[in-house]
C-alpha cells in the first residue's frame, strides 16, 4: 500500500475582520503547511475572493464555509486541491463535514470541522447534531475543532467543573465509539489571558475506528499561542506503523544449529576495555552479531 502522510490544522481564530489577524493566520498556515485546515469563529458572513487572499495561502485556496450569524460564529474548511477531491458536503449549525478522496490511491476520508456553542442549553443540541452526522459517515472519520466541553476536572486549572456536561460529553464519545487523540505537548488549549488565568482544554481531535485502521500513526501537537485565546492544533496522520529500533531476542534463534557456536565464539573473545565493562561488551557483541545475522535471514527470519 502506498504510504500517505497528511496533516490537519485547526484553530479558533477569534474573528478575521482585522487585517492583523488575517496576517497572523496566513503566517501560521504557511509555516504549518497542512493538507487540510479548519478555522472556527471566523465571524465572516461571506468569504470574498479579495478577503480570501488576505489569510489563505494559494495552496489552500479551495474551501467550504458555514457563515457566521451576525458577528459571531463561522466555520471555514480549506484543503489542498492537488492532493484530494471532494465527494460530499454536510453543513449543520455547529459543524461542517466534507468527504474527500485522496488522489494518490483513492482513499476516502471524512473531515468534520467543529465549533460548538458556549451556551450550556445548546450543548446537547450540538452533540445530537454530531450523532446525526455520525449516522451518515462511512469509512475513516476525523472530528477536530473547538468543542467547548471538557471531559474531566483535569481539563481545567480551576475548581469550577460541570460534571453533568462532562458526563454528557463522555457518554456521547462512548456511544459513537470514537477515540480522542491525546495532545502531546500541553494540557490546556484556551486561556482568558488574565493575570491569574483560567486555562481549559477545549480544542480536541477525535477519530473513529476505521480511521485508526487506515492511518495507524497519528500525532496531535500544538503550535505557538498568539493572537487568539486558543492554541492552534496540528494533527499528522501516517499510514506507516512506527517500529521500535531496540533489539529483541527471538526464541527461534535458539533452535538454529549455529547459534551455540556463534555465541560461544563471541563470548570467548577478550574485551578491549577494563574488567568492569567485560560483561557489557560481550553482550553488545552478541547483540550486533545476532542483529546482522537476523537481517541476512541466517536465523530463518
Amino acid at each position: 500500500m502506498l504510504n500517505k502522510l497528511i496533516s490537519f490544522f485547526s484553530w479558533n481564530v477569534r474573528g478575521l475582520g482585522h487585517a492583523s489577524r488575517c496576517d497572523d493566520v496566513l503566517t501560521e498556515l504557511i509555516a504549518s503547511r497542512p493538507t487540510f485546515a479548519c478555522l472556527q469563529e471566523t465571524k465572516l458572513s461571506q468569504v470574498t475572493l479579495m478577503k480570501m487572499k488576505t489569510f489563505l495561502p494559494v495552496r489552500l485556496s479551495t474551501f467550504s464555509t458555514r457563515p457566521s450569524a451576525g458577528s459571531s460564529g463561522g466555520i471555514l474548511t480549506m484543503w489542498d486541491a492537488k492532493v484530494c477531491s471532494v465527494t460530499h458536503t454536510i453543513g449543520h449549525v455547529f459543524s461542517l463535514t466534507i468527504g474527500f478522496c485522496l488522489d494518490a490511491d483513492g482513499t476516502f476520508l471524512n473531515l468534520t470541522n467543529v465549533y460548538a456553542p458556549t451556551v450550556s442549553s445548546e450543548k446537547s443540541t450540538f452533540l445530537s447534531e454530531l450523532a446525526e452526522v455520525a449516522n451518515s459517515i462511512a469509512g475513516p472519520w476525523i472530528i477536530i475543532g473547538d468543542f467547548n466541553l471538557i471531559r474531566s476536572a483535569a481539563d481545567k486549572n480551576t475548581d469550577a467543573f460541570n460534571s453533568s456536561e462532562a458526563d454528557l460529553f463522555n457518554s456521547f464519545i462512548n456511544d459513537l465509539a470514537i477515540l480522542e487523540l491525546p495532545l502531546v505537548d500541553r494540557d490546556y488549549t484556551w486561556s482568558n489571558h488574565r493575570e491569574v488565568p483560567t486555562l481549559v482544554c477545549l480544542d480536541r481531535c477525535f477519530v473513529n475506528t476505521e480511521w485508526d485502521a487506515a492511518f495507524p500513526n497519528n500525532t496531535l501537537s500544538s503550535r505557538t499561542r498568539f493572537a487568539s485565546d486558543h492554541v492552534p492544533l496540528l494533527m499528522t496522520a501516517d499510514t506507516r506503523i512506527p517500529r521500535s529500533s531496540c533489539f529483541r531476542f527471538e526464541n527461534s534463534w535458539l533452535q538454529h544449529p549455529s547459534f551455540t557456536s556463534m555465541v560461544s565464539t563471541l563470548l570467548s573473545q577478550p574485551p578491549s576495555d577494563t574488567d568492569s565493562h567485560t560483561f557489557t561488551q560481550c553482550l553488545k557483541k552478541c547483540r550486533r552479531a545476532l542483529h546482522v545475522s537476523c537481517g541476512h535471514a541466517v536465523w530463518g527470519h
